[in-house]
């Protein structure tokens, strides 16, 4: 396939990948970004429909960049060509490695999907950085399924695509209002275990059942009030010197660690 070159920071369809910083502009569009070699590794090998790849190969920083692009050659994916120019200005990052994707996004909702397995549920999670790091964290402990509850984030951040590293391109990722995701983790006899540091029980030791939801809050609010009346389970994380508050995505991987310890 014949790539193209764009030069001018005028081109309309740099205009139009810049609209996208913009969430409502994503959501409209049905489409994000996904910006680094790693993030492109993961969704070349996932199911999502990819667009187009934006490379700028005077950015390259090895021949693992020139093989990436022959993934998505081998793949009839359009292929552009940036200036260093322009793709510095469509980069999200200080350092770039030449790489960004355009790719469509995918309904988030529930519906009736039969999940089994471990869930991590993020509720109410404000920073796209801490809702990346929990995603990469969640796949390291094989969590493959992530729900956002009452989302405040948009899961097709880019800066959330780039904190998970891509991994959020193979796992199963939704987003729903907490009073629908509860009754369906009840339908499926899910038990429900929540996070909240005034809670009197550790959850060191603990052991899930094989289905369970861990619920995690945010750092400000803290897990919502529809959680704590319907958790089987509500945890506190063991901590010294009287912290009782941690960055959400770190309590999630402390968490998760003392969950996957004793999970069978």
């Amino acid at each position: 396939m014949k790539s193209k070159d764009i030069s001018s920071l005028a081109n309309p369809e740099l205009k139009f990948l810049l609209s996208l910083r913009k969430n409502k502009i994503r959501k409209k569009e049905e489409k994000s970004l996904a910006e680094g070699y790693r993030e492109n590794i993961q969704l070349i090998k996932s199911n999502y429909a990819i667009d187009t790849l934006y490379i700028c190969d005077d950015l390259f920083m090895g021949e693992n960049n020139f093989e990436l692009v022959d993934k998505f050659k081998n793949k009839n994916i359009r292929i552009i060509k940036l200036s260093k120019k322009v793709f510095a200005a469509l980069s999200y990052r200080d350092k770039s490695d030449g790489i960004i994707s355009l790719f469509k996004t995918k309904d988030l909702s529930l519906i009736d999907n039969p999940l089994s397995g471990p869930i991590l549920i993020a509720d109410k999670i404000e920073k796209p950085g801490n809702l990346g790091t929990m995603i990469r964290t969640a796949r390291s402990f094989n969590i493959k399924n992530i729900i956002a509850s009452d989302s405040v984030t948009d899961i097709y951040n880019p800066n959330v695509i780039r904190s998970s590293i891509g991994h959020i391109f193979n796992i199963n990722i939704y987003s729903e209002k907490s009073k629908k995701i509860v009754p369906f983790l009840k339908n499926l006899n899910y038990q429900i275990i929540s996070l909240d540091p005034s809670s009197d029980k550790s959850i060191n030791s603990f052991k899930p059942n094989r289905n369970y939801a861990l619920v995690i809050g945010s750092e400000q609010y803290g897990i919502s009030e529809i959680w704590k009346k319907n958790s089987n389970e509500i945890l506190k994380i063991d901590s010294g010197a009287h912290v009782d508050s941690l960055n959400a995505s770190s309590a999630a991987a402390i968490a998760m660690w003392e969950i996957y310890k004793n999970y069978e």
